[in-house]
């Protein structure tokens, strides 16, 4: 039986990310953990919110785990894996409900490794209620538009996501829906390589807001491109494409830009604005919104890296899950190495505590080779298997 591994919840960014993956890679692994002082540094105490609770509980009944002190803003968890189970299970047909707008996406996040990892043949239908726009959290947008391109990108089988309808934590809390079709893993996935981003060859401006403000968001957005083609797209003409969805209500505003780059990199910068609304202010509300994402965006250009801040540490799983050394160029500020986010660290602590996988300077790692469907046992077995076969061959045996 595995040793159980105990994970401080205040390390680092001390937030829900460092719960979501631990529990991800323990129903994965099989690997038990113990998490204390879970969301340590959050406000208002900290512990479990509905959007963590969910994928706790959904990871411990997917992997039969014994699991103590799951419920809302319990602070410590002890997460045990049925090890005696043969494979990893999973439905192919699933609808995780929450009663509130919990964040569909961070919830879909914790359990993306699992059932791309699960061996399952069938693709797996994942449908979330929930937020889809919620303050402090990846969007649908962001997800659909950023995350899921990458992630074919890098080998894994293209995810399709279809928006039901949109979940807010602003203007009044609404919940919305989701469905996620993914098609796990058959072998392990290939070690990759994000180092060469390429020049910026388009930006798509997805704007979420009150039918009203649609023409004003079009202007602005129209005069910032103009103003910065040069940093953006640099001596290449520019092109962009502006969307626009209304959002159904006077407090709810969300914009997000996306770079294209020549080698398919995908670069995102969004806002959910979440600041105070004043009468007779929508005009500065419009600008601030677009100054802002606008300028975000722009820093992450300049970096020249090939993962923005917020996808770089949601890559760091399948870096230390993947076969091989994978490496994902953060990019460059002030000639040095961009230091990444507390995010990023987190997550990076998190795969060398549990899994022993260690990050370089430059965002590269050796990789575990995890086997769909069979766990660390499989890869422990491949990997004898292959040191035999070395063997052997020098030993010039047949």
């Amino acid at each position: 039986m595995a040793k159980l591994i105990h994970l401080e919840g205040t390390t680092l960014e001390g937030g829900g990310q460092l719960l979501r993956i631990a529990v991800g890679l323990s129903s994965l692994t099989k690997i038990p953990i113990n998490i204390t002082n879970i969301r340590g540094k959050r406000s208002g105490g900290g512990g479990l919110k509905t959007q963590h609770l969910t994928s706790v509980q959904w990871l411990g009944q997917a992997s039969k785990a014994r699991l103590s002190g799951a419920g809302l803003k319990s602070k410590e968890i002890t997460f045990r894996p049925n090890t005696n189970s043969n494979g990893l299970q999973v439905l192919t047909d699933v609808h995780i409900k929450q009663s509130t707008p919990g964040s569909i996406n961070l919830v879909f996040q914790a359990i993306l490794p699992y059932i791309l990892f699960s061996g399952s043949e069938a693709p797996v239908r994942i449908k979330i209620t929930g937020g889809t726009n919620v303050s402090n959290s990846p969007s649908f947008d962001y997800i659909s538009q950023v995350l899921l391109p990458v992630l074919a990108k890098i080998g894994v089988p293209l995810i399709d996501s279809e928006l039901h309808t949109r979940g807010w934590s602003t203007g009044g809390t609404r919940l919305g829906s989701v469905t996620y079709t993914i098609t796990p893993l058959q072998a392990a996935l290939p070690a990759f390589q994000l180092i060469d981003r390429g020049e910026i060859q388009s930006v798509t401006a997805t704007v979420l807001a009150p039918r009203s403000c649609e023409r004003h968001f079009r202007e602005e957005l129209e005069v910032m491109f103009d103003k910065r083609a040069t940093h953006i797209f640099g001596s290449r003409e520019p092109e962009y494409d502006i969307t626009f969805e209304d959002s159904h209500n006077e407090k709810r505003y969300h914009l997000l830009l996306v770079a294209t780059t020549t080698t398919g990199v995908k670069l995102g910068r969004d806002w959910l604005y979440d600041h105070g609304f004043r009468a007779g202010k929508v005009d500065y509300i419009i600008s601030s919104i677009v100054k802002k994402v606008a300028s975000d965006l722009v820093a992450e250009i300049e970096h020249g890296g090939c993962a923005d801040e917020y996808l770089r540490d949601q890559l760091v799983v399948f870096q230390a899950l993947s076969k091989g050394r994978s490496q994902v160029n953060g990019g460059m500020k002030k000639a040095a190495l961009l230091e990444p986010s507390l995010h990023a660290k987190t997550a990076q602590w998190v795969v060398n505590e549990m899994l022993g996988v260690e990050f370089d300077e430059g965002g590269a790692c050796d990789g575990i080779g995890l086997v769909p469907g069979k766990g660390l046992a499989a890869e422990s077995d491949v990997a004898a298997d292959e040191e035999l076969a070395r063997d052997l061959e020098r030993l010039n045996i047949q």
